[in-house]
């Protein structure tokens, strides 16, 4: 079930929550997600919110779900 958030993003309540960090790539600000299957960082725009998973490993199960995105203190 898809919650909105605001005009632009929702949340899954199906879908996990993983902590996001802020950094600059090129002079833009992405969050970077750690993702334990690939074993590297998959880069989205900034917001919470829910977000399609960019991994293509068959094993993980954010695949289905997507995950939701939260700013890591």
């Amino acid at each position: 079930m898809k919650v909105p958030v605001d005009d632009y993003a929702c949340l899954d309540l199906y879908a996990p929550t993983l902590p996001a960090h802020e950094i600059a790539v090129d002079g833009v600000t992405r969050w970077r997600v750690l993702c334990k299957y690939r074993r590297s960082g998959h880069f989205y725009g900034p917001g919470e919110g829910h977000r399609e998973a960019h991994c293509h490993d068959s094993n993980s199960p954010y695949l289905r779900s997507g995950y939701n995105l939260a700013l890591a203190l």
